[in-house]
């Protein structure tokens, strides 16, 4: 729905701001004297203040006027003389001020205060050029004291009967003002608690209806205390002692009451009390009469904090008990209701123009009625006929002259008070003034405009309106004291215009500028989503994103400036992140559209002077919102009763509600309660747990999903009731002997269901079937009960519990026993079974069963454990459990087995070749016995076990390397070390053959053992085994299969072919890493042939036969090893009668190139002294610079290198690089 279009009014307003007019005015005190201490009430009386101070101390009396008449003075009074600031009466001996006034104010200091200061005090403020005077409320400076109790002394003690009458008096000290009275009941001076059967009356008496037994054993005292000086007294105590076991019953009575005929003052506080004795103690209630309401009160006391006429009457104070039957005690109390003056209409300032008349009005109210006194300046009024006079308390004067400006003070007073006023009549004669007015107004056409002009002066001026010679009238003006509005201006009305402002004083003018624009309209407003576009409306789904385009036209000379609003609220920068606005906010961009941005938008186009807006809808399809107004309609007895509103559905219907619950258990966790089966808005009947404080929420759910909670509900708290349960995994451990341990399951506290949640438990034990019954808090879930046994059954029932009663389930009876201690039997005769085998690693023991009813076993029998140790180690102790076995039918009770009595055990893996102590204990299901006598025992040499880590180290060609340590146990004495290698194709194994390895008394256990087999087969995988032999024979065999390393490419012979002119001939020589190598010769462009073999003893051949005198040979060497062959480079030789000569041989052997070589040797040589030489002198030219910087030559102060010349860094730089 589109949004009415208003008529707004743009004022641009240029204001010229001029100093506030200096009106001369009389003097006026706006600051006086305050009251100290203030109390509740009674802050002030009319026209008196007063002022408790106590001897000795400083206080201020403030004293301020207003106005800026000047020459401003001001002079005090006390007690109707004025203060001379400048006698000794304000001074110390030592001539020091003790009294004076603050600089350019009127407030009254005074120093320590003396007797002589105490007084009526009245600040007066005047001028030196006018009579008008103004005056303060006097102050009544009043000593503040407290004297102390008369005695300190203890009064003797006071010994009551449970249950009667007691009144401790005060005795209050004298004090001014009226001390506070208070009771304590110990030394310190903390107030004790009143209550029902405690009171305290208006005189301070302490009242007790009746003694309670906590009241014995007390010391009482009264103290009063005037807190605003710091003045604490403290009264004599009387220690109270309360004898008897039994209350006697006691009627009610009356003991004390309050006035009974009060007048009350309206606005003020009322206060009656009545206080009663009896046991049981009274109940009181408060009446007034005529009326069957119960007023407002709290027990003795009945409070109206603020009277009312209306609260005149008759006010009764009834008490009653049980024992009382006559008809309750009352008393009756009477209120009379009247009221302190108070102004009909307060007076005030008042400003007249010469020769005008004033009237001032004093007219008071209040009951009685009060009567009024008029001073003038300070002196009591004197009328002049025809001048001033009185009319029903009305200040009338007339025909005024500038002189003739007065303080007027009136004081309106009955007997519970006085009203005082200071109010001045101020004649003046000014002329007109304009204070404010606008320079320049923009408005566009079809507006109002509105002109102001803001005027004073005395008398009142007049104000008309001008445009050029034209002066204003008609019906499209609209004017006020200080305006003028334009309707519907139109460009017609653009220009200068004028206001005057005019009295008998004189004259003032200002003028102003009228300028109209074109007005400013929205042409389009277009929604645009994906493929979707809307004018009015438009509908997306969650998480869409929309553009808002807004086009606006204004006057030629304005810009327009775009804001959008969403519900009526602006749209603030950043104040949501999926909003945003682009284009001077022609545009506003809707990112990931949620529920909550469903809404009108509002594009507000504005050129500051006038605007337009238009609105399109937006509708997002999303969650709902949350459900509203929640509200509890059943709780009480564990069923929920539930009603809300429905948040808004976001244009999808709503499918269900879910309710989640949080208790005071734990406030920040909601959990699941009930879903409802469809959108209804209301459920009932949902269980809830009993003794519970909950809290609800609710939230909806449509297509698009869940929406936010709800607001939670006010606390709901369901009925007690006894637990549903009794709590689960009850058990007995045997945590310690002579107790016995019985342990639960928590129940949580949504299962306590009541106040004062407790497990009872009862336990019987099934010996003597004695029944004992324990409580324990509802936080624990455990208790160890001392039994004193041990090892004895007993039955167990838990049973939860509360205020309301013990569950109605039935417990179930959980059997456990009693802490088990230690045993203090040891098994007898232990000793080597010789009739057993017995090797090095294996022996049998025998030794004598224990009984197993035996009660020193104290415990459940758990077996028996056998311990060995070497004697040379006695610390590291191996330990063989045996457990129970079934015995024998023929021995009872039973659990291990035996043979005529004995338990009989094998153990395996003892050390070998070690001399050992054993012994056997037995042991419960807890503690283990003392063992028994140790024996002694060797056992005899062995076979080692396997060797350790055994790792091949290195491994080649023709070898393994491998590494191990010493065997674990060696069991007896180490004869040596047997290796085994056997190879290993296609998954069989070949024959072994053996390498010992001794075993050297120098090697340590710890040390890493090392051994190399040889003379084995490239490429090929070997199984090796090693075991450790001693006298006894071979322990257990480690092994590993390995793989010797592949053979590597044979490296190509280096050849040397050396002439032998003499043998017309040459010699082939080489160097090859194998025995056999072949001499190949060919003549280019045939096949190579062997001419020659080399062996381990020759490795040259000697090549002179077939040789051609001119004919050219290649010769190669090739190495031989098995299928392995390496062939050298080819060497081009030429066979000549003079000798051999290589390809080239020519050259290198001609004179020019001996030569060149000469020469260039001795080039090199000289360019290494060169560079020698200039590396040198580089140096020296770096030390030069030094120099130069120690003598002030600064870097740029040198001259530049001219082009051309030498670089020598550079230079340097290049020689280094060569």
């Amino acid at each position: 729905m589109a949004i009415p279009q208003h008529v707004f009014i743009v004022i641009l307003c240029i204001v010229e701001s001029f100093q506030e007019r200096t009106v001369p005015s009389p003097p006026s005190i706006t600051a006086g004297p305050k009251p100290y201490p203030r109390r509740q009430w009674n802050h002030e009386k009319g026209d008196r203040v007063y002022v408790y101070i106590a001897r000795e101390t400083n206080t201020r009396l403030q004293c301020v006027a207003s106005g800026n008449t000047p020459n401003l003075r001001y002079d005090w009074l006390k007690d109707e003389k004025l203060i001379d600031f400048t006698s000794d009466e304000v001074k110390y001996p030592n001539s020091t001020v003790r009294i004076y006034k603050e600089q350019g104010l009127g407030t009254l200091n005074i120093h320590r205060v003396q007797e002589s200061d105490y007084g009526t005090y009245q600040c007066r403020a005047s001028t030196l050029d006018s009579p008008a005077v103004s005056l303060s409320k006097k102050v009544k400076l009043i000593e503040a004291d407290i004297s102390s109790f008369q005695s300190n002394n203890d009064r003797p003690p006071k010994q009551v009967p449970l249950g009667q009458y007691l009144m401790l008096t005060c005795d209050p000290p004298y004090s001014n003002p009226k001390a506070l009275l208070k009771w304590t009941m110990d030394v310190s001076l903390k107030e004790m608690n009143l209550n029902e059967r405690i009171a305290k009356d208006y005189e301070g008496n302490l009242h007790f209806t009746n003694v309670a037994q906590e009241d014995g054993s007390k010391m009482y005292s009264c103290f009063a205390s005037l807190e605003f000086i710091g003045f604490y007294s403290k009264g004599p105590a009387t220690e109270l002692t309360v004898f008897g076991s039994k209350a006697a019953f006691q009627p009610v009575e009356i003991k004390w009451t309050s006035e009974k005929n009060i007048i009350g003052v309206e606005g003020e506080p009322v206060k009656f009390m009545c206080i009663f004795s009896g046991f049981p103690t009274p109940k009181i209630t408060w009446r007034r009469e005529g009326r069957t309401e119960m007023e407002e009160s709290s027990g003795h006391e009945l409070v109206i904090s603020s009277v009312k006429p209306g609260d005149k009457g008759t006010y009764v104070c009834s008490g009653t008990n049980s024992v009382t039957h006559h008809g309750p005690q009352e008393v009756t109390f009477r209120l009379d209701v009247q009221a302190k003056p108070r102004w009909v209409k307060p007076p005030v300032d008042t400003r007249v123009s010469v020769g005008d008349s004033a009237s001032l009005s004093c007219a008071a109210e209040g009951t009685p009625t009060p009567s009024v006194e008029w001073y003038i300046d300070g002196i009591p009024f004197k009328e002049i006929p025809d001048k001033r006079f009185i009319q029903n308390d009305v200040l009338y004067v007339k025909n005024l002259t500038k002189k003739e400006s007065m303080v007027v003070q009136c004081n309106a007073t009955n007997t519970h008070g006085s009203l005082f006023s200071d109010v001045y009549i101020n004649v003046l004669a000014l002329p007109p003034e304009i204070t404010n007015w606008t320079k320049v107004v923009k408005v566009a056409a079809g507006e109002n405009a509105v002109l102001t002009c803001e005027h004073n002066g005395y008398p009142t001026p007049t104000l008309k309106w001008e445009k050029g010679p034209q002066l204003l009238k008609g019906p499209q003006y609209m004017f006020t004291q200080n305006s003028i509005t334009i309707l519907e201006v139109s460009k017609n009305d653009d220009g200068k215009f004028r206001c005057t402002s005019v009295n008998n004083q004189g004259t003032m003018e200002k003028e102003m500028d009228l300028i109209i624009r074109d007005k400013t309209s929205i042409k389009d407003l277009t929604g645009l989503t994906e493929n979707r576009e809307g004018k009015e409306s438009l509908e997306v789904d969650i998480d869409a994103d929309v553009l808002y385009t807004c086009i606006a036209m204004t006057d030629p000379q304005e810009t327009v400036r775009y804001t959008w609003r969403k519900d009526g609220q602006v749209i603030k920068d950043n104040s949501d992140p999926h909003l945003s606005c682009e284009e001077n906010c022609s545009i506003l961009r809707v990112k990931e559209a949620k529920g909550r941005h469903s809404g009108n938008y509002t594009c507000v186009a504005s050129n500051g002077i006038d605007q337009d807006h238009r609105t399109i809808q937006l509708k997002v399809k999303a969650a709902p919102d949350a459900p509203e107004d929640v509200k509890l309609t059943s709780c009480g007895e564990w069923k929920l009763g539930l009603l809300w509103t429905a948040g808004f559905n976001n244009f999808l219907p709503i499918i269900n509600y879910t309710i989640e619950y949080s208790t005071s258990f734990n406030t920040d966790q909601w959990l699941f309660l009930y879903q409802t089966p469809n959108n209804n808005t209301m459920v009932s009947g949902v269980p809830l747990s009993p003794w519970v404080n909950y809290k609800f929420r609710v939230k909806a759910l449509n297509q698009k999903g869940v929406s936010d909670p709800s607001e939670p509900t006010n606390v709901c708290k369901t009925d007690p009731k006894r637990p549903a349960r009794n709590p689960e995994g009850v058990r007995i451990t045997d945590e310690k002997e002579g107790f016995l341990h019985v342990s639960w399951e928590l129940m949580g506290p949504m299962e306590h269901n009541g106040e004062k949640f407790e497990y009872q438990i009862f336990v019987r034990k099934l010996a003597d079937d004695e029944t004992k019954s324990y409580i324990v808090p509802g936080d624990k879930n455990f208790k160890q009960i001392k039994t004193g046994d041990t090892y004895q059954k007993y039955g167990v029932k838990v049973v939860a519990r509360n205020t309301q009663g013990p569950t109605l389930q039935t417990p179930q009876e959980v059997f456990g026993f009693s802490g088990m201690g230690r045993p203090t039997i040891r098994p007898e005769n232990f000793a080597r079974d010789k009739d057993s085998p017995f090797t090095a690693e294996t022996a049998t023991f025998v030794w004598d069963s224990i009984p197993l009813d035996s009660p020193d076993l104290k415990g459940k029998f758990n077996g028996y454990v056998i311990r060995y140790w070497k004697t040379n180690n006695p610390q590291s102790i191996k330990r063989i459990e045996v457990p129970p076995r079934v015995l024998p039918a023929t021995m009872s009770g039973g659990d291990v087995a035996a043979d005529n009595g004995q338990i009989r055990e094998t153990i395996n893996n003892l050390p070998a070749y070690s001399q050992l102590q054993l012994d056997v204990l037995v042991k419960n299901s807890k503690y283990e016995s003392d063992p028994s006598d140790p024996i002694d025992l060797v056992t005899p040499e062995g076979v080692p076990t396997q060797v350790q880590k055994l790792r091949s180290e290195k491994r080649g060609e023709n070898y393994i390397d491998l590494g191990w340590y010493f065997p674990n146990r060696v069991n007896g004495e180490l004869q040596q070390f047997i290796v085994t290698y056997q190879k290993v194709a296609r998954g069989r194994l070949g024959s072994i053959r053996e390498d010992p390895v001794n075993a050297n008394s120098s090697i340590l256990s710890t040390d890493l053992i090392e051994h190399r087999i040889q003379g084995l087969e490239p490429n090929t995988q070997y199984r090796v085994v090693v075991y450790a032999t001693t006298r006894v024979g071979a322990g257990s065999a480690a092994f590993l299969d390995v793989m010797t390393a592949d053979r590597a490419p044979l490296k190509p012979p280096i050849v040397t072919v050396i002439s032998l002119p003499e043998k017309n001939g040459f010699n082939v020589s080489w160097i090859s890493e194998t025995s056999e190598n072949e001499v190949n010769l060919k003549v280019p462009g045939e096949p190579f042939k062997v001419i020659g073999r080399g062996n381990t003893s020759r490795n040259w051949l000697l090549l002179k036969e077939g040789l051609e005198v001119g004919r050219t040979y290649v010769i190669t060497v090739t190495a031989v090893d098995s299928l392995r062959r390496a062939t050298s480079e080819e060497y081009k030789v030429t066979f000549t009668n003079i000798g051999l000569n290589r390809d080239g041989d020519e050259v290198f052997k001609a004179t020019w190139f001996i030569i060149v070589m000469v020469v260039i040797a001795i080039l090199i040589l000289v360019i290494i002294i060169v560079c020698l030489l200039l590396k040198r002198n580089r140096g020296d030219k770096y030390n030069v610079q030094e120099r130069e910087n120690l003598h002030g030559i600064k870097g740029e102060e040198k001259k530049p290198l001219p082009k051309g010349d030498f670089d020598e860094k550079l230079a340097s730089w290049d020689f280094d690089a060569i």
